[in-house]
């Protein structure tokens, strides 16, 4: 953005209209553009006599409607001088496609129909007028790269023009409804649209949008609300001051189609903030471990038996697989999928150095092998009858680009290579019954709307984060698309069943923050299902708000009285807010319930030790030690209370059963030093003392620490003296 228009939008967007024109003024006067000029000048002196006839009192009806369209106009007059002045300077792509069109013109939308149009019938036609195969494939590369060049303009066209005139809607519309115009070329505008709204915001283009999705082809009409949701992020404010288009928009919210289809790219666009973290464990663990999995494969013991049963695994490699974690990673991987998460990020990145993708247009092609780059793989396609790469293409799974890098990939094998594998992955897949399946079912089941959009979402992903020139773009994957928030979408998710599954959702992935707001919108809609209660008080318990937590919980209990889960939380919210009663007293509740609950017995044990009942206490965690597996935190709390109680043997005895483990904890060798010390042993307390000791960073690390077991210690008999004696022996 060039310099100081940012400050004007800041005033455009506080309504402080008057202050924004002047700034504007001043920074036209840097443009070359005379007609833009004169436009913000006289913009600035009708407002002006506006306000001065209302500021002689002078009453006027349209007063209203006059304010609310200069303040559109002073939008568009920032947004045309921005890109007026970038375009001197600049070395985007996008200033340079605008300095190219305004020496070179594009053709018309009308003209770039026509020879869109044509290109549908001269495919058709083409076999009937050339019998002659070499004849007819140049004549058909002709016709193919006269098209691309025509979408390729049409794509620029509509990227790099800013506002479009009356005349120039009105023939982008009629492209949209030529019934001659291929669904792939208008997907590839809409494309376009979209992406020329996220640069500047043209009223005219957000309503093509809004016709598109109405369109009868899901390709087309997929990614036109997607296009919408992305243009009412960015233009919410801008949006609203079109009074017919915020009716649309109410009006399309009223409709279930729309809803669901809103709810569904909801949750899509929330599904690719996990991608950074999908694609980080990708690179990171699972394929470094799938290829280390591939070369220890190769080691006789890890082979499969075939001495009797070619089919049997042998068992080593089994064990061995389930070791290593690798079906976890592929169990976890296949659920990824399954979820709709962008699995592919990774493996396709390195994919999208071809000059294919050079053209930006490309990045928004809908998959077609009918390309001439693509001509000896549809070959090769058709000939096969089963293959990996049909169920590639024929996959929602895969979006376009990687369909594209996959099929650009083979291609840039030598042809001998390029046979050899296509041979094999057919004969692999006419061996496999469930591939062959899975690809019939694949080719007659019609595309849901759900994946073309999943797939498009992923294409515009792949753009903004893997294109050579992704830095001139903003990036709208750092957004966070809550689009139960935005004031023209909002009404589309009412209803409490959809507001709690993506409370649930963002809960699941961790966004506390977002998920709480939402259950605190079913909360204050007087919402009578306990587990929204229950959920609200865990994030509150998590971060570590325990009352307000308590609250929540509380009100759960209500709804769903002794609910175990409730109590539990009740009472771990009480002890860590220092109410150790309380605690005690739903600890007890879920005890009553669960009586063989290792961890409550832990728990209860705990809390009455801190209320200093060690005998009862003690009671508790000699069952946790018997019954437990692992009994070192049930050790440890036996030491503590028998120290404390002045048991100082039995103290002893399980400080070294824990000192005698593998790893012992450095507080487990302070608490030994504490026992010696108070059996005024102290060349032991020094020996452990010092162990302890060499945990730290540096003495004074561990004298504080030392310092705050104090009190125990004086309870003990020990004095001040002894104590500061001991620590300046360990010095």
């Amino acid at each position: 953005m060039y310099e100081g228009i940012e400050d004007i939008y800041q005033l455009l967007d506080a309504g402080r209209l008057k202050e924004a024109l002047i700034q504007l003024q001043g920074i036209g006067m840097q443009t070359n553009q005379w007609t833009l000029r004169n436009q913000i000048e006289n913009t600035l002196t009708a407002y002006g006599y506006m306000l001065q006839y209302a500021g002689e009192g002078m009453d006027d009806p349209n007063r209203k409607s006059f304010y609310q369209q200069t303040l559109r106009t002073a939008y568009e007059l920032t947004d045309a001088t921005n890109i007026a002045l970038l375009s001197l300077k600049t070395s985007a792509m996008y200033y340079d496609r605008i300095r190219t069109f305004a020496i070179q013109p594009t053709k018309s939308y009308s003209e770039l129909q026509m020879q869109l149009e044509t290109f549908t019938e001269d495919v058709s036609t083409a076999p009937l007028l050339y019998h002659e195969e070499k004849r007819l494939k140049a004549e058909m590369e002709k016709i193919y790269q006269s098209h691309e060049s025509a979408l390729s303009e049409l794509f620029d066209k509509t990227w790099v023009t800013p506002f479009w005139t009356d005349n120039e809607a009105k023939e982008a519309m009629e492209i949209l409804q030529s019934m001659l115009v291929s669904t792939q070329d208008l997907a590839v505008m809409v494309s376009a649209v979209t992406l020329s709204l996220l640069r500047v915001f043209d009223h005219k283009k957000f309503n093509f949008l809004l016709e598109a999705y109405k369109h009868e082809a899901l390709q087309v009409s997929q990614r036109a609300i997607v296009g919408i949701v992305i243009a009412i992020s960015k233009h919410e404010k801008r949006i609203a001051l079109y009074p017919e288009t915020v009716s649309r928009l109410s009006l399309l919210c009223e409709e279930d189609s729309f809803r669901k289809n809103l709810y569904t790219i909801q949750m899509q666009l929330l599904i690719t903030r996990e991608t950074t973290k999908i694609d980080k464990k990708m690179r990171e663990e699972i394929i470094p471990e799938m290829m280390k999995n591939a070369k220890q494969l190769n080691d006789p013991k890890f082979r499969f038996d075939e001495s009797e049963d070619p089919e049997e695994r042998n068992p080593e490699w089994e064990e061995w697989m389930d070791k290593s974690g690798m079906n976890d990673k592929i169990k976890e991987m296949g659920e990824w999928q399954m979820a709709g998460a962008d699995v592919y990020m990774s493996s396709f990145a390195q994919l999208k150095q071809y000059p294919f993708f050079h053209q930006i247009s490309h990045w928004f092609y809908p998959f077609d092998l009918n390309l001439p780059i693509l001509a000896p793989l549809k070959k090769d396609f058709d000939g096969s009858a089963f293959s990996p790469l049909k169920l590639i293409v024929h996959s929602d799974y895969f979006c376009n680009s990687d369909k594209y890098s996959f099929a650009l990939a083979i291609l840039g094998m030598p042809q001998s290579m390029r046979d050899m594998s296509m041979q094999q992955m057919e004969e692999q897949a006419r061996m496999n019954e469930e591939h062959r399946d899975k690809l019939e079912a694949l080719m007659q089941q019609k595309k849901e709307a759900k994946g073309i959009s999943r797939q498009y979402i992923q294409d515009l992903y792949r753009f903004f984060k893997l294109w050579k020139r992704h830095q001139e773009e903003e990036d709208i994957f750092r957004w966070k698309f809550n689009l139960w928030e935005n004031s023209l979408l909002g009404d589309a998710f009412q209803g409490e069943m959809i507001t709690k599954e993506l409370a649930d959702y963002l809960l699941e992935k961790e966004y506390l923050e977002e998920a709480y707001s939402l259950y605190q919108k079913l909360m204050n809609s007087h919402s009578e299902i306990s587990e929204v209660y229950q959920k609200a008080g865990y994030i509150l318990q998590k971060q570590k708000r325990y009352p307000e937590a308590i609250r929540h919980y509380e009100h759960a209990d209500l709804l769903l009285a002794d609910n175990i889960w409730t109590n539990k939380h009740l009472a771990q919210c009480h002890k860590l807010n220092g109410d150790l009663p309380k605690a005690l007293e739903y600890y007890r509740k879920v005890e009553a319930v669960q009586p063989d609950n290792l961890n409550i017995a832990l728990q209860i044990g705990q809390c009455l030790a801190r209320m200093e009942n060690y005998a009862e206490a003690l009671a508790y965690f000699y069952k946790v030690e018997y019954l437990e597996k692992n009994p070192d935190n049930a050790r440890r709390a036996i030491a503590w209370c028998s120290f404390i109680s002045g048991k100082y043997e039995e103290a002893k005895k399980y400080y070294q059963m824990l000192l005698e483990q593998p790893s012992p904890k450095a507080h487990d060798w302070m608490n030994m030093g504490h026992v010696y010390f108070s059996m005024h042993q102290i060349k032991q307390a020094i020996v452990h003392y010092q162990r302890a000791r060499s945990f730290e960073e540096n003495h004074t690390a561990f004298i504080k620490k030392f310092e705050k077991d104090q009190n125990a210690l004086l309870s003990q008999g020990l004095t001040e003296e002894d104590i500061r004696i001991m620590l300046d022996l360990l010095l």
